[in-house]
């Protein structure tokens, strides 16, 4: 149980990515053992690597002491094209069933075009693909997403008379990000090889620092492009007109990354934010320095904007039309991505949730997703109920029943136990709420 280690009472944000069996592209590598002895090739450890996700996954399943999910670390499942075929069907199962449960899983999907052999994931979305140097131990291994700066691209359409200006102040607000980021990764240097602070990051392998930071990601995030297509056409993301500039809004940006990988020889990249809070803050100020012109998501005092290129959270479009649209996005966003699965109570069938990843996985270019559904949990008797109660129907307890729901990337309690330490901020509240859920 990660929710209680130490320093500073701080929750370690840790993620584990398990894969189904060994993949194909690593079933002919020499496996080593003890004292670095052969002790043949990974595809001999097939039996070892499914007893270990089944392992992890049944403690999952289990909850911790009082029946409430482990949140950390995230467990993320790599679905590959030998992994739907039947041969783990199983294991699917078991994995749908903590899906069904507590909406704690999470699934990458390395079917689409766009895929190499390996993408590594965090539980926030930030990913590590192998299309940097084409080495997938290199580009997946010992680095990280080193820093990222938000673009916020509903200011951008409420500055921009047209569209040329969007480009405009799009090259003017990367500017700026650039600067920013090339200072942070200075930082990040110093902090490496001059101020000694990062002993377990600097410790050597085969006299290589441990971590390469010469591999490590420097990114362009967004939030808000839903309300920046509002400020420029009166229509969202939704609007397949709309919808096409958004997406060549993005290949600019991606334009702009590739072109700083040859001038510089470092690894740029595009993501969605997570921005738990940013997408609270950025409509606040925009609130104030815009005034009515600004377009905001969820009532007055907890205005939110809509996440990176999803679609609003409160869209009545079909489950189909979601995944279609928000999938041309991931392509787009190789330094990470999420789809969000916002699920009813009535989808707690584990053999529904399997056949609509296969769906999923099968036919769209989703490349990283989660179904996330919001349970209760009684403090007092140790309840747990699906969806978001306000009175426990167990002990008839009103003040200390505790909320959870993925709040971007991650399942996290809500703060609305009168007893509970912190919590969701305003905006991230009213986006609660306003979720439209599916159901089966």
């Amino acid at each position: 149980n990660m929710a209680y280690a130490a320093r500073g009472s701080q929750v370690p944000f840790t993620s584990m990515q398990l894969e189904f069996g060994v993949p194909k592209f690593l079933q002919d590598v020499t496996a080593y053992g003890p004292k670095g002895q052969v002790v043949g090739t990974y595809a001999d450890f097939e039996d070892e690597t499914r007893m270990i996700q089944r392992a992890f996954t049944e403690i999952l399943l289990e909850g911790d002491s009082e029946g409430k999910p482990h949140l950390f670390p995230n467990t993320i499942y790599t679905l590959r094209e030998e992994t739907l075929k039947g041969d783990y069907d199983d294991d699917l199962r078991l994995v749908h069933e903590l899906s069904a449960k507590y909406g704690s899983s999470y699934f990458v999907n390395m079917l689409p075009k766009y895929r190499g052999q390996m993408a590594n994931y965090m539980g926030c979305r930030t990913c590590l693909q192998d299309t940097w140097t084409g080495d997938w131990e290199q580009d997946c291994l010992r680095t990280g997403n080193l820093a990222y700066v938000t673009l916020n691209l509903p200011r951008i359409g409420y500055q921009s008379r047209d569209e040329n200006d969007v480009f405009e102040y799009l090259d003017n607000y990367m500017d700026l990000a650039v600067e920013t980021l090339m200072i942070r990764r200075n930082q990040g240097l110093n902090c490496l090889n001059n101020f000694d602070i990062l002993p377990f990051l600097d410790q050597k392998v085969d006299g290589e620092t441990y971590y390469r930071i010469q591999n490590a990601t420097l990114s362009f995030g967004f939030c808000g492009l839903n309300e920046m297509l509002l400020a420029l056409f009166g229509e969202g993301i939704e609007n397949p007109d709309a919808n096409k500039f958004g997406i060549k809004c993005l290949e600019y940006i991606n334009a702009r990354a590739k072109s700083l990988q040859e001038e510089t020889g470092l690894r740029w990249s595009v993501l969605q934010t997570p921005a738990e809070s940013t997408a609270y803050r950025f409509a606040t100020l925009d609130k104030e320095q815009f005034g009515d012109k600004a377009i905001l998501q969820g009532d007055n005092g907890a205005n939110y904007y809509t996440n990176s290129s999803h679609v609003p959270v409160n869209s009545d479009i079909s489950f189909a039309d979601k995944v279609k649209i928000e999938g041309k996005y991931h392509s787009l966003t190789p330094g990470g991505h999420i789809f969000h699965a916002f699920m009813g109570e009535s989808y707690s069938d584990p053999d529904a949730l399997m056949s609509l990843t296969n769906k999923i996985a099968r036919k769209s270019d989703i490349g990283f997703w989660a179904y996330s559904s919001a349970f209760s949990f009684c403090l007092h008797c140790k309840t747990l109920m699906k969806g978001l109660s306000n009175k426990c129907p167990s002990c008839g307890e009103t003040a200390d029943v505790e909320w959870y729901d993925r709040i971007t990337g991650y399942v996290q309690q809500v703060g609305h136990a009168k007893s509970a330490n912190g919590g969701w901020n305003a905006g991230k509240r009213q986006e609660l709420i306003d979720r439209r859920r599916f159901e089966q």
